[in-house]
């Protein structure tokens, strides 16, 4: 496991900067659906765990009192704090944390979001737990990740390209198996929705920092994948370039 936060830790360290300016991270359907579902209050203290390049943090804090954003790596929340401050956004706290292990007491935030980072996670369910214990009793968890169909050698397949390109990916999940997590947490999930969002191959790639050889492989096999892959990723070209579609699950619980 630590092994695994150390590879998330130097990937993204070196690569920060690149999710600030991502417009995926930054502009997603996702991010827009959380903040009409959720309808964040004024009076709120909200935690954004795995922030990133602070995206969420920032959709959040014209709406809250207070938004903490925590990421793992020292390098992606400098950069996320420089990106927000320049804003003018003055009621965000910056937090070291680990998402397994959460350095906040029992019930401290009306809300919880968490985006396009549980993937990244050794222990995918002692996160969703730490999400739902820092959380109030009738507060709000709003999640997003990509997915991968319940099929679990489709899936098997999915995740494998993705450690491909990022070995600090760990997995990502249907979303029956997300929806019994945050169950199994305690907390009651009130909406899901699937979202695909198409992606561009070499910024996609570029992202994170691959070499030419790397997209070779990276490119081979998503236009020679199995057919039930190709039919969840939906490979297409136009002209030179290379594109696909990911899948995403907005989610959102409620602690009782």
């Amino acid at each position: 496991m630590a092994d695994t936060k150390d590879l998330v830790k130097q990937q993204y360290g070196l690569h920060a900067e690149s999710y600030v300016t991502s417009s995926v991270h930054a502009r997603g359907e996702s991010l827009k659906r959380l903040v009409e579902l959720i309808q964040p209050q004024k009076d709120w203290r909200a935690l954004d765990v795995s922030t990133g390049g602070g995206h969420t943090a920032l959709a959040f804090a014209p709406y809250v009192r207070e938004v903490v954003a925590s990421d793992l790596t020292p390098e992606m929340l400098a950069a996320a704090e420089h990106f927000i401050r320049g804003q003018g956004i003055t009621n965000v706290e910056f937090r070291i944390a680990d998402a397994e292990n959460l350095p906040f007491a029992d019930g401290e935030f009306d809300l919880v979001t968490n985006r396009i980072a549980l993937h990244h996670y050794p222990d995918a369910r002692r996160a969703i737990a730490e999400m739902v214990r820092v959380c109030k009793s009738g507060g709000l968890i709003g999640f997003t990740d990509n997915i991968v169909p319940p099929d679990k050698v489709t899936a098997g397949h999915v995740n494998h390209w993705e450690q491909l390109r990022d070995p600090s990916h760990h997995w990502e999940y249907p979303i029956p198996r997300l929806v019994a997590m945050f169950t199994d947490a305690g907390a009651a999930v009130e909406h899901t929705q699937e979202l695909t969002k198409e992606m561009e191959f070499d910024p996609w790639a570029d992202r994170i920092g691959a070499n030419s050889e790397l997209k070779v492989k990276l490119r081979q096999w998503l236009e020679t994948a199995p057919e039930p892959v190709r039919a969840w990723l939906m490979p297409r070209r136009d002209g030179a370039q290379l594109f696909f579609t990911l899948h995403e699950v907005v989610l959102i619980a409620r602690k009782p």
